[in-house]
């Protein structure tokens, strides 16, 4: 009995490394570029101003432009979140993306008052004014994209739902488009 359940460890095991093998994805594109990162104050119409930390390649060519990716919390950049925030960024900016972190409007280093409840008409605004600043600045080759984990996730849907011109992408990870009201 022993023996016929080791065998059936034994070929399960040999299985699961073999797949691991044969169906395994690419390797990570190598970086290409450097990191520079930079505080940056996104201005609202209403005079309101948003902390962004940039997470910017560098050593690009004169000229050269790149697309944003966003991630838009409450969570605040500079506290306990910059230390995981910092490897995904960075990643991402070796590969010639600009990576962005903004707190939201009352949270973190971002001016004014939270809104009253979470996801609402306000941080919206503020997203669709946020993807627009990033498109039009002088590195963004105007398209942007968002990712984000539960809340960054729900942002993200929130923000396509609204169509941004310059949104190309998302990734909500633990997320859904629909709110509960209670």
């Amino acid at each position: 009995m022993l023996t016929r359940t080791f065998a059936w460890i034994t070929a399960i095991t040999f299985f699961l490394i073999l797949s691991v093998y044969t169906f395994a994805a690419e390797p990570p594109s190598p970086a290409a570029y450097g990191i520079r990162m930079e505080q940056a104050w996104i201005p609202m119409p209403d005079g309101i101003r948003l902390a962004a930390t940039l997470y910017m390649p560098d050593g690009a060519k004169a000229g050269e432009k790149f697309p944003a990716l966003l991630e838009y919390l409450p969570y605040r950049k500079d506290d306990g979140t910059a230390a995981g925030d910092y490897p995904e960024h960075a990643y991402f900016a070796r590969r010639g993306f600009i990576g962005v972190r903004v707190d939201i409007r009352g949270f973190g280093a971002s001016e004014g008052v939270p809104p009253e409840r979470e996801y609402s008409e306000q941080e919206q605004l503020d997203g669709e004014q946020v993807i627009a600043w990033l498109a039009s600045q002088p590195w963004s080759n105007g398209n942007v994209g968002m990712f984000g984990i539960s809340w960054g996730g729900f942002t993200a849907l929130q923000m396509a739902m609204r169509h941004p011109p310059a949104l190309k992408a998302i990734l909500a990870v633990d997320a859904t488009a629909r709110v509960v009201s209670r």
